[in-house]
């Protein structure tokens, strides 16, 4: 937790400057029978059921960059009750739903500044553990909301409306027209303040894009927040995805093949450094904090570039032991030329 922090204020951020938190997990296939933790999971990339881990994520976002600060590995109640009859303490697991286990994450989240902190999570995450945890911590959120769900509007406590035509019939009454930042479609938006089962006194954001029929609503439980901010915030949610397949791809998130409950842990946790390690590399190169300055948006390389050089660096600097002596001197220089590659 302390590296992210660190690493937000080697990108300039201060405690008086909005960020954002975001909340989301992943799943990842695991045939291995002797692994601990897999169970049946839905994979929603592929839309099939298989067995493999859940991972719970938290990452900040900065100026449209990335920066991980938790994670949770996901076990089931059968697992946690077989570790429990251990005597290896290590390797006993508690058992928590996976919105407690989210809950669990956002609880450890310390600011100096939490009413800066913008908690965003999809539909799934709406629910009392994890808006109560948001609430403690002195966070505001903004989630998604199913349109099955009921809502009662101020001064109605008894008009129980079905959001989903609740929605409609709003938005082609009352929708506004706006431009949303990085959206090429005009937006109609509305708002309303009211109530919700179990998260209390919220205000919903509605919004729909021209010449489309599906609609995004969000809750949150800052009440100041206009219909059209609460959709530029939640907009910065998708980031998070962009990054658990960037860390699959490039990071080695899911191929760790460690038989232990806890290896496994101590294996994302290293994904992460990773990530933050080469955002510092990133910053740290010639020019890169100048790029930056002025922008709404850091302009960072991205990690695969980044993994290209600190490669470079690790052979050059190999090369440069042999360089030190007179013997090897010409075998470097051709091992350089060969094996560096051109950023």
């Amino acid at each position: 937790m302390t590296s992210a922090f660190d690493t937000l204020a080697y990108l300039g951020w201060t405690p008086d400057q909005t960020l954002h938190l975001i909340l989301d997990d992943t799943q990842k296939q695991k045939r291995g029978k002797r692994m601990d933790a897999v169970s049946k999971i839905f994979l929603h990339a592929e839309k099939v059921y298989a067995n493999g881990h859940t991972i719970v994520g938290l990452a900040f976002s900065y100026r449209g960059h990335i920066v991980p600060c938790a994670v949770r590995l996901w076990a089931s109640r059968d697992y946690c009750e077989k570790s429990n009859q251990t005597n290896n303490s290590h390797e006993t697991v508690k058992f928590k739903k996976l919105t407690e286990l989210a809950a669990e994450a956002i609880e450890s989240i310390n600011v100096a500044k939490p009413k800066k902190v913008i908690v965003l999570f999809d539909k799934f995450y709406l629910c009392d553990a994890v808006t109560k945890a948001c609430e403690n911590k002195g966070f505001t959120y903004i989630g998604a909301v199913k349109e099955n769900r009921n809502f009662f509007p101020d001064g109605r406590p008894n008009d129980k409306r079905k959001l989903g035509k609740y929605a409609k019939n709003l938005l082609d009454r009352e929708g506004k027209s706006v431009s949303i930042p990085g959206s090429r479609k005009e937006h109609f938006v509305a708002e309303r303040v009211g109530s919700m089962k179990k998260l209390g006194r919220v205000k919903l954001a509605f919004s729909r894009r021209r010449g489309e029929r599906s609609r995004l609503i969000v809750a949150t439980n800052g009440l100041k927040f206009s219909a059209k901010s609460l959709i530029e915030h939640y907009r910065n949610r998708w980031q998070i995805e962009i990054f658990f397949k960037m860390s699959k791809q490039h990071l080695g998130l899911g191929d760790y093949q460690f038989l232990r409950y806890t290896a496994v842990v101590r294996y994302l946790h290293l994904v992460l450094i990773s990530h933050q390690f080469l955002t510092h590399l990133a910053m740290d190169r010639s020019g890169a904090k100048e790029l930056c300055k002025g922008r709404s948006e850091l302009r960072l390389p991205s990690v695969e570039k980044m993994q290209v050089i600190l490669r470079n660096m690790l052979v050059e600097d190999r090369i440069k032991a042999f360089e030190e002596g007179t013997k090897y001197r010409g075998v470097a220089k051709k091992l350089k030329n060969a094996l560096v590659t051109v950023e």
